[in-house]
C-alpha cells in the first residue's frame, strides 16, 4: 500500500506536466493557425492576380480584390453570382465542359484562355487555372480558380494578326510575290502564293533552289545566278533583276522583276535571302510594242487600204501612202511639198478643205462625208483629220485618212431594199405599204378620189406547203404573183404581207363595182390549176375588199376592214370575195374567236361522235354507220368548226381522235354481241397526206382488236385530187389491206365523171345537194342519173345521202341507188342509242315507216 501511495503522486505530476505541455502546444498551434490564416488572407487579398473559391455548382464562395477589379464587380455582387453569369456566351460551353471533366475525376486541373464579360458589358480575355479540392473520402469540395488578365496581350496579338492580314491583302492585290530563303531543306523557307504563280507552280510541294533554277529562261539564268551568288556572299547587299520564267505546269513565258536583300542571322550564324517578285509581262509587251511602233509606222501606213496624207502646219503635203498614188494615178513626187490646190482642181477640194482647216484651227479631230466624182464613177468617202502633236502638246502635223465606203453604202442600200421587199417575189412588204399609203391617200383626199384595198389569202396553201415542201410552195407563190399582176391595173400596187397573204391597193376607182370586177377576175385567175413540174396543183383565193374613204381614212383601218372581209369570204366557202361591212367585221371576229376556242377543244375532251345508219335498200339491213363529229361546247356545226380546225392546224389530231373513238365504239358493239356493222369515218386531205397515216391506222385497228373490214374511209374529191399519184397509191394500199373506200360528196368538186375510172374505190356518195333537188331540178336529175349509170358500170356501190322525203327516196330507188342515208330513216344518234336500235331491230322498222316497198335490186 505504501508503494502505491508513493507512485500515484508522481504520476499525477507527470500527467500535469504533460497536460501543461499539451496546452502550450495547443496554444502555439492556435497562434500558428491564426498567423497562417492571416498570411493566407493577406496573400489572397493582396495577390496581383485574381483568386477565387467556387462551389461545385459554380457559385462564387470567396473572391479577392484583384478578381473584383478584373471583372468590375464588387465582392458582394460576385458572391451572388456563378461563373456562368460572367463568362462570355461563346466561351461558356468550353469552360463548362472542362468543369464537368474535373467533377468526373477525368482531370485534376485545367488551364484555358477565355473571355469574361465585365460589369460594363465589355469582354475581357483571361487565362484561367482551375483545380478541384476534394475531401478525405475523395468527394468534390470546392474549386480553386486563378485568373490572369491577358486582355492586353490579346489586343496586341489581334493587332498583329490584322496587320498580317492587311499585309497579305496588299501583297495579293498587288500580285507581289514574297520569299524568305534560308537554304535548301530549311523548314523556315517561305514561298508565297504569287511567287509560285510567277513560276507557274500550282501545287504546294516543297521547293528548292535547283527546282527554281530549272524554270528560268536559259538565256537569263546565268545572269540571275551571278547576282544571287554575289548577294549571298555580301551580307546586307541588295539586288534587282529582270528575267523570264517558263511555268512548270502551264509552260507560259513570263517576265518577272525581282528584288531582294541578303541578311545575316547572328543567332543561326547563317545568311538568308529575302525579297519580292512581280509579273511585268504586260509592261514588257508594251515596251516592246513601243520600240517597234516607229519602225512599223511607215510600214502600216504604206499598206493601209485607205488613203493617208500628212500635212504640215502650212497644209503642205509631207507624206502620202501608196494607196493615194494608186487612187489618183499620180506619183508621190506630185504631192510632196505641195498644197492640195496645186494638185487637184479647186472645185474638187472645196468639198473637204473646210474640215481640214477646222482640224488645224481648233486642234481637234474632224470628219466629213463627201461624194467624189471619179472616172470610175461616184465614190463615197469618209475623211477624218487628226491633229498630231509634239511632246509639248503643240500641233505640228495633220493626218488625213480617207476611207472609201462606196461598197458598204451600196450594200446598205441593198440591205434596206431587202428589208423593205419580199426576197421571194420582190414585192414591197408591209413596211413600204404603210409608207406608200400615206402619200397615196393624201393625194386621193385632195383629188376627191375613191380607193380600195384588197386583202388576198390563198386557200389550202398550208396543205400544199406541208405535203410538197417549201420549194413547191415558193414556186406556187411566184406564179400567184404573176397572175395578180396580169389582172390589176398599171397604177395599182401589190404587196406581200407574209406567207400566202397579199394586199392590192387600188389608189383610184370609179366605184365599188370596179373593184368587184377586179376581184372577180382575180378569183377566177387564181382558181385555175397551177403547174409546178411535175405536179398539177389546185388552189384558190379568198379576197376581202375595203373602200376608201367609207371604210376607213388610213391604211390601218382599211387593212383591218379588208382582213375582216377576207375572213368572211373564207367562211362563205372560200374561192370568193366579200366587201367589208360592220356586220362582216362582227362575223370575222366570231370566226377568230371560234378558231381560238377550238385550239384546246380536243384537250378539254369537248368533242363527241354520233352515228347515222346507212341502209341497204335490197335487204333493209344496216350496212354501215357513219361517224359524225359534233362539238356541243362550240355551239356550232361541222361546216363551221371543221374549217376553223384546219386553219389552226388541229384537224389532223382531231381526225386521229375520230378514228380511234369510232374503232373503240365498234369494239364495244362487238363485245356486246351486236352485229359487225362497219363504221365509216371522214378523212381530211391533211390526214391523207401524213406519211404515217397508214401505219397509225393499222396501229389503231390492232389496238382495238378489229379487222380492216370494220372501218370504212370517206374521202372528198378535193382530198384525192390534190396529189393524184399519192392518193391513188394510198387507196390501193387501203383496199389491199381490206379497208373499203368511199368517195364522199361526189359531183361537187373539180373532177369529171371519167375521173371515177382512175380511182380504186368501193362506193360513191352522191352529194345531198343533188339528192335533195333531184325532184325539182332537171339538171340535177340528169347529173345524178349520169353518176349512177357510170358507177353501176364500174360496179361501185352508190349511196344517196340527205334523204329527207318519201318522194326523193322513191326517185333515188328508181334511179338505181343501192344504199340510203338521211333524216327520213334516222337522225344521227349517240353510240349507246345506236346500239339499242341494233339490238332491238329498230332500223328495219324505221325503213318500213318510210313507206318504201323493198324489193331486190
Amino acid at each position: 500500500m505504501a508503494d502505491q501511495s508513493t507512485v500515484r503522486p508522481q504520476s499525477i505530476d507527470t500527467l500535469s506536466r504533460q497536460l501543461a505541455q499539451c496546452e502550450r502546444a495547443l496554444t502555439d498551434a492556435q497562434e500558428t493557425l491564426v498567423t497562417n490564416r492571416q498570411k493566407f488572407r493577406d496573400t489572397f487579398d493582396n495577390a496581383a492576380i485574381g483568386l477565387a473559391h467556387l462551389s461545385c455548382s459554380g457559385q462564387w464562395i470567396r473572391v479577392n480584390p484583384a478578381l473584383c477589379e478584373i471583372l468590375g464587380f464588387s465582392e458582394s455582387e460576385l458572391l451572388t453570382m456563378t461563373f456562368c453569369d460572367v463568362t462570355h456566351p461563346e466561351d461558356l460551353e468550353m469552360d463548362q465542359a472542362q468543369t464537368d471533366r474535373l467533377l468526373a475525376g477525368e482531370i485534376a486541373r485545367y488551364t484555358i484562355e477565355k473571355r469574361y464579360v465585365r460589369k460594363n458589358g465589355t469582354p475581357l480575355w483571361v487565362r484561367l487555372h482551375a483545380a478541384l479540392v476534394r475531401t478525405s473520402d475523395d468527394k468534390p469540395s470546392y474549386f480553386v480558380a486563378v485568373v490572369e488578365n491577358i486582355d492586353e496581350r490579346k489586343q496586341v496579338e489581334r493587332a498583329l494578326m490584322l496587320g498580317r492580314q492587311r499585309h497579305e491583302i496588299v501583297l495579293s492585290a498587288a500580285r507581289l510575290g514574297v520569299f524568305d530563303f534560308f537554304g535548301d531543306g530549311d523548314p523556315r523557307n517561305y514561298w508565297s502564293y504569287w511567287v509560285r504563280r510567277h513560276f507557274g507552280i500550282d501545287d504546294h510541294s516543297a521547293l528548292d533552289y535547283a527546282r527554281f533554277a530549272r524554270l528560268f529562261h536559259t538565256d537569263d539564268w546565268p545572269y540571275v545566278e551571278r547576282e544571287l551568288t554575289r548577294c549571298m556572299k555580301e551580307p546586307g547587299s541588295r539586288y534587282q533583276v529582270e528575267y523570264r520564267t517558263i511555268g512548270e505546269q502551264d509552260r507560259i513565258l513570263r517576265w518577272i522583276e525581282a528584288s531582294g536583300q541578303s541578311l545575316y542571322d547572328s543567332e543561326e550564324g547563317a545568311i538568308r535571302l529575302c525579297g519580292t517578285t512581280l509579273d511585268i509581262t504586260a509592261r514588257k509587251i508594251a515596251e516592246l510594242a513601243l520600240q517597234v511602233r516607229e519602225a512599223r509606222f511607215r510600214k502600216v501606213f504604206d499598206n493601209i487600204p485607205d488613203v493617208v496624207v500628212i500635212y504640215d502646219r502650212d497644209l503642205r503635203i509631207r507624206y502620202v501612202n501608196p494607196v493615194t498614188t494608186c487612187t489618183t494615178g499620180l506619183p508621190p513626187a506630185a504631192f510632196i511639198g505641195k498644197t492640195e490646190a496645186e494638185v487637184f482642181p479647186t472645185g474638187l477640194i472645196a468639198s473637204w478643205q473646210p474640215a481640214l482647216k477646222t482640224a488645224l484651227r481648233e486642234e481637234k479631230t474632224t470628219s466629213i462625208d463627201v461624194a467624189l466624182p471619179l472616172k470610175s464613177g461616184i465614190r463615197h468617202c469618209h475623211i477624218t483629220y487628226v491633229p498630231l502633236t509634239d511632246d509639248a502638246g503643240q500641233v505640228v502635223e495633220i493626218m488625213g485618212i480617207t476611207h472609201d465606203f462606196t461598197d458598204r453604202k451600196n450594200a446598205q442600200e441593198q440591205a434596206l431594199r431587202a428589208a423593205l421587199h419580199d426576197p421571194l417575189t420582190g414585192l414591197p412588204n408591209r413596211i413600204l405599204l404603210f409608207e406608200y399609203s400615206a402619200h397615196i391617200f393624201d393625194h386621193a383626199v385632195r383629188q376627191h378620189h375613191m380607193g380600195a384595198v384588197m386583202y388576198i389569202d390563198l386557200d389550202r396553201f398550208k396543205q400544199i406547203n406541208d405535203l410538197h415542201g417549201h420549194e413547191v410552195g415558193d414556186q406556187l407563190l411566184v406564179e400567184v404573183v404573176g397572175r395578180i399582176r396580169n389582172i390589176i391595173r398599171r397604177g395599182d400596187l401589190l404587196f406581200r404581207l407574209g406567207g400566202d397573204e397579199f394586199l392590192v391597193m387600188l389608189p383610184e376607182i370609179t366605184g365599188e363595182s370596179e373593184s368587184a370586177q377586179i376581184a372577180d377576175r382575180l378569183v377566177a385567175a387564181l382558181a385555175e390549176p397551177y403547174t409546178v413540174e411535175p405536179l398539177s396543183l389546185l388552189a384558190s383565193a379568198s379576197i376581202g375588199i375595203s373602200l376608201f374613204p367609207s371604210d376607213g381614212h388610213d391604211i390601218h383601218e382599211l387593212v383591218r376592214a379588208s382582213d375582216s372581209a377576207m375572213y368572211l369570204a373564207k367562211h362563205s366557202g372560200k374561192n370568193t370575195w366579200r366587201f367589208f361591212s360592220h356586220a362582216l367585221s362582227t362575223a370575222a371576229r366570231k370566226t377568230i374567236e371560234l378558231q381560238n376556242h377550238i385550239r384546246g377543244a380536243l384537250a378539254r375532251n369537248e368533242f363527241e361522235l354520233v352515228y347515222q345508219p346507212v341502209i341497204d335498200i335490197a335487204t333493209g339491213s344496216v350496212c354501215a354507220a357513219e361517224a359524225l363529229l359534233r362539238w356541243p361546247a362550240g355551239n356550232t356545226g361541222p361546216e363551221e368548226f371543221v374549217p376553223a380546225a384546219e386553219v389552226v392546224g388541229q384537224i389532223v389530231s382531231i381526225g386521229d381522235w375520230v378514228i380511234d373513238r369510232a374503232c373503240q365504239t365498234h369494239r364495244d358493239w362487238l363485245d356486246a354481241g351486236l352485229p359487225a356493222v362497219p363504221v365509216a369515218v371522214n378523212v381530211s386531205a391533211l390526214q391523207l397526206r401524213q406519211r404515217d397515216f397508214l401505219s397509225k391506222l393499222h396501229d389503231t385497228l390492232h389496238r382495238h382488236r378489229l379487222p380492216p373490214s370494220a372501218l370504212q374511209l370517206e374521202l372528198t374529191e378535193t382530198a384525192v385530187l390534190e396529189d393524184e399519184a399519192l392518193a391513188i397509191g394510198l387507196l390501193r394500199q387501203f383496199r389491199s389491206d381490206g379497208i373499203r373506200i368511199l368517195l364522199d360528196d361526189f359531183g361537187t368538186g373539180y373532177s369529171s365523171l371519167a375521173y371515177l375510172t382512175k380511182l380504186p374505190i368501193d362506193k360513191i356518195k352522191i352529194d345531198k345537194s343533188f339528192v335533195q333537188t333531184v325532184e325539182s331540178d332537171e339538171a340535177c336529175r340528169a347529173v345524178t342519173e349520169a353518176i349512177v349509170a357510170i358507177a353501176r358500170r364500174l360496179k361501185l356501190e352508190i349511196v344517196a345521202e340527205g334523204i329527207e322525203t318519201h318522194e326523193v327516196l322513191q326517185t333515188m330507188l328508181e334511179l338505181g341507188c343501192h344504199q340510203i342515208q338521211g333524216y327520213l330513216i334516222s337522225h344521227a344518234c349517240a353510240a349507246d342509242k345506236f346500239a339499242t336500235c341494233l339490238r332491238e331491230g329498230l332500223m328495219p322498222q324505221m325503213l318500213a315507216r318510210s313507206k318504201l316497198a323493198l324489193h331486190p335490186m
